[in-house]
């Protein structure tokens, strides 16, 4: 996938994100203020979001803990 151009949640600086072909949000750092922000495909296009604030489902850490197979017995 080519690279998307998208707007920093922290600082507002422009950056360019590379997805990959699947609809797994991640984690990207941004250049100007070193924050690591959340970048997720959507069908409309793709969702940009502060760490702190994104849903479970949308925080890749969050997101593995919760779909992650587990044998309780």
């Amino acid at each position: 996938m080519p690279a998307i151009a998208v707007t920093c949640p922290y600082c507002h600086a422009e950056t360019a994100v590379t997805q990959t072909d699947d609809y797994a949000p991640q984690f990207h750092p941004c250049p100007s203020c070193g924050m690591n922000f959340i970048a997720e495909r959507r069908a409309g296009g793709l969702r940009v979001m502060k760490v702190a604030d994104a849903p479970c489902m949308s925080n890749p850490d969050c997101r593995e803990v919760e779909t992650s197979a587990t044998c309780e017995e």
